[in-house]
């Protein structure tokens, strides 16, 4: 009985040596160094168009084990604007144990400018009507994001009256891209009896532009026809002259400032009256909104 506990002992002990030694051993010949990452620069100047090859220029990561694994290296994630046109990017590397190397550096954009409405039809409707959707006409753009018109908000104001056949009501479009910029822009909905509705109007090709400070740009370049209860004619059709019909106001646009102006185009027809002089006929009017951005 004592040599067979002198056995089990010398057993146990065995297998302990045993289990010691290999984990000892695993242990000094384990991995656990992660890949370390360089950069050229901490901060890195791209166009809004970059993509991930082009954030990961200048950067290499050495692993001490595996030597160079730049094919590694990946980005991470992109924070939201923390000063203007400017955000972290984090990377990481990853050597052939799975260690997982981590670095972060600036990114500044060139040519970023915050998101910009469009709308692409006047902002018209036919009182009394319910059904209308102020979205059906309206997108969001982003240099970013590209189409963002999913996260538009709007804030309703109240209705105003303008005249005896229509009414105006403010709204107030929102939206924010993935890098936190928001932006807002305040415009009006008519609402018209049918009889308001229906005068023509001149059509034009954008009801929103955006233009740099300082920069005026070509007004009668966005004419693009006769707007009459929401189609587009083109002028030969109505018999109207777009250089002599077409008269645009924009007196009230400082294009030295940033800000939201307006500019009226108004359609108006000389007809020869029996003096053998000429009596202009008025017809309806047209609102661009032009939105002065300040110079980046």
């Amino acid at each position: 009985m004592r040599k067979l506990r002198l056995l089990l002992l010398v057993f146990f002990l065995v297998v302990f040596v045993i289990f010691m030694a290999t984990n000892i051993h695993e242990y000094l010949t384990s991995d656990y160094t992660a890949p370390v990452i360089a950069a050229d620069t901490d901060v890195l100047h791209v166009s809004v168009s970059a993509n991930e090859a082009d954030l990961l220029v200048g950067m290499s990561a050495s692993d001490n084990l595996d030597g160079d694994v730049s094919d590694s290296l990946v980005v991470v994630s992109q924070s939201k604007f923390i000063a203007p046109n400017t955000r972290h990017i984090n990377y990481a590397a990853f050597d052939g144990n799975n260690n997982v190397g981590t670095y972060s550096r600036d990114v500044v954009y060139t040519d970023y400018h915050p998101p910009r409405f469009v709308l692409s039809e006047p902002l018209r409707f036919v009182a009394g009507n319910t059904s209308y959707d102020y979205l059906r006409s309206l997108r969001a753009m982003d240099v970013l994001d590209g189409d963002i018109s999913s996260q538009i908000k709007i804030t309703y104001g109240d209705f105003n009256t303008a005249s005896d056949s229509v009414s105006v009501q403010k709204i107030i479009l929102q939206v924010t891209n993935s890098a936190g910029d928001t932006v807002a822009l305040e415009l009006n909905a008519s609402f018209e009896d049918f009889e308001s509705f229906s005068k023509v109007s001149p059509a034009l090709t954008d009801y929103i532009i955006y233009v740099q400070k300082g920069e005026k740009p070509n007004l009668r370049a966005y004419l693009d026809g006769i707007w009459t209860a929401g189609n587009h004619r083109k002028f030969s059709d109505l018999d109207f002259d777009p250089d002599t019909d077409i008269s645009i106001i924009d007196n009230r646009v400082n294009y030295g400032v940033p800000g939201v102006y307006t500019v009226t185009y108004r359609l108006s027809k000389g007809i020869a009256n029996g003096g053998g002089g000429v009596t202009r006929t008025d017809f309806g009017t047209t609102t661009l909104y032009v939105v002065v951005e300040d110079a980046s």
